[in-house]
């Protein structure tokens, strides 16, 4: 027999239960073994049952289990999605904030080479035939500082050529007004004070007070519905109103919002102080010759890119107009705020640029009511209708500027005047009622301060006057004098204008509101319920077409007072170098600060 046959005759043979316990004892396998083995029927897949009922209880409590352990898993695969996901979250906000560092890091780069590159060259120089009146914005008067206020100060808000309140231009890059006695300022970030101290919401917070507590202020009236201001951090300001104010935004862009540096306010603290200034504008001031010039540079730390575009600013004080023209033309000067009708052909034919704007800006006879004989309102309305205006307009300007019948609302006003309502004309037979109403049937006499460059129009003034025995005398006077004197209430009358302010309430404030910088003028009677009650109303209305007729009432109340003898509204004439580059402002004051003024290439 072969191998592989007797292997297969082995596996055919059954093993019987005795073979197995006789081999099993002779194994040595035990009770214990014998136990596996089992007993019953002779199938060797057999099962003892007390080993199936312990296997059917443990799959019993694993199936039990089964559910908890897959609750379990879950939440462990819950917490380990939610942990990626945190991770996640955490890496991309570490690559957004390394991002942006990068990015400010890369424009802090970008801005310090664009000031490393931007180097402003050249100079402007105009004349003026008056000294200014002071030298900062809250306690000078004239509104011809101002062309040499805006280089050395910004304003919280700045307004652009068309009077808008613009924030590009502004101190505060943004505004809101979520309720007429509330307005929050968001202050630009990284201006400089031209002493390098920031500007911050706590440094506007002590501009407005001083401005509205400071012995001789003003812009007191500007600021009187500020109750106070609110630095809630620092580049946040909220100014809280004691009324609503409708003219604020434009208000500040005048004097009111030109913000001097707190290490200044000791220094200055009096009427027109001559003090050298400390603002965040484009230029710093350098010194002042009175009746010399006035010289500003530009600041190395300014805020607005690319700005200024000139180096230098010169302007000569108390030029005559005669000797501004001939500067002009010889290149003394490279621009000319105001040209003589007489000379604008000749400063035409040699080459220079002309530009001319209509503006409200005011031509008019100051009086003071509380002086005689202007404590008589008769004698006030005599000379306000002995003037033919239109006569004036066309012998003394030539016709440039616009003869005044309305007030203090002119054409330049678009909607806020009404070409219909005249309020003032020319009538011979009402001056002679008024004489006769003053006790002065025969006329009287009075004296005039005027500047130099006001002598055609006093003597047309002095020649309207005469037929009915009013007699003028005109005294020239250099300035500032000719005015300082009247606020000094050294003299009763005298002869100029006054300039364009962003909003007209400003101008109507200035001279009739009980705490405007004219309030000396006013009778008792003129400070009154009514006076004062057409101000404030234009104050709390902000829609456009009710706020015009609460001007225009205003007006008349103004214009029956007679406090000032209109006579014309100015229209800016600007003569200047066809290589000068500037923006003619609606107000009709020369701008030079930020980027308005620079040469072509």
């Amino acid at each position: 027999m072969t191998q592989r046959n007797h292997w297969r005759q082995l596996g055919r043979r059954r093993l019987s239960r005795r073979t197995l316990l006789n081999v099993s004892a002779r194994a040595g396998i035990g009770a214990v073994g014998l136990a596996l083995v089992g007993c019953g029927d002779d199938d060797d897949d057999g099962q003892p049952a007390a080993v199936q009922v312990d296997q059917q209880e443990q799959q019993a409590q694993q199936q039990a289990a089964q559910p908890q352990r897959q609750q379990v898993q879950q939440q462990q695969a819950q917490q380990q999605t939610e942990q990626a996901a945190e991770q996640q979250a955490q890496q991309a906000e570490q690559q957004e904030e390394a991002a942006a560092q990068q990015q400010e890091e890369q424009q802090a780069a970008q801005a310090e080479a664009t000031v490393a590159e931007h180097v402003p060259t050249g100079e402007v120089r105009w004349p003026t035939q008056t000294n200014v009146s002071g030298l900062e914005g809250t306690t000078g008067t004239g509104g011809g500082d101002h062309q040499v206020l805006w280089p050395i100060f910004d304003n919280l808000v700045s307004y652009d050529a068309s009077l808008t309140p613009t924030e590009s231009r502004s101190l505060a890059e943004s505004w809101e007004i979520p309720d007429p006695l509330q307005v929050i300022f968001n202050l630009r970030p990284g201006v400089l004070y031209h002493d390098l101290t920031k500007l911050t919401a706590d440094t506007t917070r002590l501009h407005i007070e001083r401005g509205k507590t400071v012995d001789g202020s003003n812009v007191k009236a500007d600021l009187a519905a500020i109750d106070h201001v609110d630095p809630v951090d620092e580049t946040t300001a909220i100014f809280e109103m004691s009324a609503p104010f409708s003219p604020l935004l434009r208000v500040l862009g005048d004097r009111a919002g030109m913000l001097l540096a707190p290490s200044a306010f000791d220094r200055i603290n009096t009427p027109n102080s001559r003090e050298a200034p400390v603002g965040t504008g484009a230029f710093t001031y350098v010194d002042e010759d009175l009746d010399g010039p006035y010289k500003q540079e530009y600041f190395p730390e300014y805020w607005q890119e690319g700005a200024p575009r000139v180096e230098r600013l010169t302007m000569y004080q108390a030029i005559e107009p005669t000797q501004q023209v001939n500067g002009l033309l010889t290149g003394e000067f490279d621009f000319l705020g105001g040209v003589p009708p007489e000379d604008l052909a000749r400063v035409e034919e040699a080459g220079k640029s002309l530009s001319v704007r209509e503006t409200n800006a005011l031509g008019f006879i100051y009086l003071n009511p509380n002086l005689e004989p202007w404590g008589n309102i008769h004698l006030r309305q005599a000379l306000n209708h002995a003037i033919d205006r239109d006569k004036f307009v066309e012998v003394v300007y030539e016709n440039l500027n616009t003869a005044n019948h309305w007030g203090y609302l002119g054409p330049a006003l678009g909607g806020i005047h009404d070409p219909d309502e005249i309020l003032v004309r020319h009538d011979p037979d009402r001056v002679r009622e008024e004489l006769e109403l003053a006790g002065q049937p025969d006329g009287f006499e009075f004296d005039m301060n005027i500047p130099a460059s006001a002598i055609t129009g006093a003597e047309f003034v002095q020649a309207s006057l005469a037929p009915y025995g009013i007699v003028l005398n005109i005294v020239v006077k250099p300035a500032p004098d000719f005015y300082l004197e009247f606020f000094e209430q050294r003299v009763n009358t005298f002869m100029s204008g006054m300039s364009v302010r962003a909003d007209p309430w400003q101008q109507l404030a200035f001279l009739g509101r009980a705490d405007g910088p004219y309030d000396f003028v006013l009778p008792p009677g003129d400070k009154d319920a009514e006076v004062q009650a057409a101000f404030q109303k234009v104050t709390e209305i902000f829609d456009p077409e009710p706020r015009a007729e609460a001007f225009r009432e205003l007006n008349r109340v103004m214009v029956s007072r007679a406090w000032h003898i209109h006579t014309h509204y100015w229209s800016s004439v600007f003569a200047h170098d066809p290589a000068l580059e500037f923006e003619h402002f609606g107000d009709g004051k020369p701008h030079f600060g930020q980027k308005d003024v620079g040469w072509s290439s």
